[in-house]
């Protein structure tokens, strides 16, 4: 059970890009719950439509369901701020990679409007995600014994180490029903991302960077904007050049 001891407000935005930094909020859903004896109780609910004033691109509205029409005509930000203040001024925060994702962008449209984020100096950040990396390890011996129900002897002996990785693989494969080739399956684990580095990612028909000083930018726009770090990035890193020769090899 969760024991308050100051407002818990879960939140969630949808956005407009993957960088918290550049995007632009689209939706607001918020909970606010306050202490009570027994626990906690219910006490505010938010749910918002706010106008990024740019378009919503066609990956985002594939997610979200949200298109450019439908956010046109909410009030942007700066006007939804006074209703999103009250519940957060006062306390923690709760959100699905919130730490990385929810509270910079909220962060950062707040200071767009010369305002502060909301909240005490001590607030908590509560985080799921975080926590379920917290209680479920990661490491071989704790998956092997998740995954067999036996504890993982001689765990550091090079040999015992790569038996019960092969182990791990097949069961997980038939947990999940999955079937498929090696190479089948590196996709299913990088997802939108191109690389094993994940240091290009797809977005709609767009390539974007996900590292360094230009996290966030398409390639297109690195090429056309920041030609030397984009020759630099393309000679330097082998495993990316084979993407980046596929993204822009129409141009």
């Amino acid at each position: 059970m969760l024991h308050l001891e100051r407002p818990l407000v879960f939140l969630d935005l949808e956005a407009t890009q993957a960088d918290p930094q550049d995007a632009r909020i689209i939706q607001v859903g918020m909970q606010r719950f306050v202490p009570v004896s027994d626990g906690a109780r219910l006490a505010d609910t938010l749910d918002l439509l706010v106008d990024p004033e740019c378009e919503v691109p066609e990956s985002v509205t594939q997610l979200t369901g949200l298109t450019t029409e439908a956010v046109r005509h909410a009030p942007p930000f700066d006007q939804r701020a006074g209703q999103i203040a009250p519940l957060i001024e006062d306390a923690d925060l709760a959100g699905y990679n919130a730490i990385a994702y929810d509270l910079p962008l909220l962060r950062a449209e707040f200071d767009r409007i010369n305002r502060s984020l909301p909240g005490p100096r001590d607030r908590v950040v509560l985080d799921p995600y975080r926590l379920e990396q917290a209680l479920r390890p990661r490491t071989l011996s704790a998956l092997y014994e998740r995954y067999t129900s036996q504890s993982l002897d001689d765990a550091h002996d090079a040999l015992r180490d790569a038996e019960a990785t092969g182990t791990i693989l097949q069961r997980q494969l038939a947990e999940h029903d999955l079937d498929g080739t090696p190479a089948d399956l590196a996709d299913l684990i990088r997802g939108d991302y191109l690389d094993d580095g994940r240091k290009l990612k797809r977005d709609g028909n767009r390539v974007v960077v996900c590292f360094g000083k230009h996290n966030g930018k398409t390639l297109r726009e690195l090429r056309s904007n920041h030609p030397d770090y984009f020759d630099w990035m393309y000679r330097t890193i082998d495993e990316l050049r084979p993407h980046i020769d596929d993204a822009l090899g129409d141009s």
